[in-house]
């Protein structure tokens, strides 16, 4: 019978200090609302190659295709082939 009672006091305090520690490494490791919990898609600047989220790149229209770029610099530089 001792042993039972020690037992659940031993699981209450796991359980105490389980749920105390919980929500501080939830919010370290939580998504920032303005983003889906499933990430964000990735696009590839054709200028420099680098990726950047798509609701971070400058967007440009040239000939009726759109073009996501990592700066300013890369989106005024940006001279499109011809394919």
């Amino acid at each position: 019978m001792r042993f039972l009672l020690l037992f659940l006091w031993l699981w209450f305090f796991y359980l105490l200090w389980r749920f105390l520690l919980r929500p501080r490494s939830r919010r370290e490791n939580s998504v920032p609302p303005e983003k889906s919990a499933s990430g964000e898609e990735m696009v590839r600047d054709p200028h420099c190659g680098t990726y950047v989220p798509l609701s971070l790149g400058l967007k440009k229209v040239i000939d009726g295709r759109s073009y996501y770029f990592c700066s300013e610099d890369c989106r005024t530089s940006f001279k499109p082939s011809s394919d």
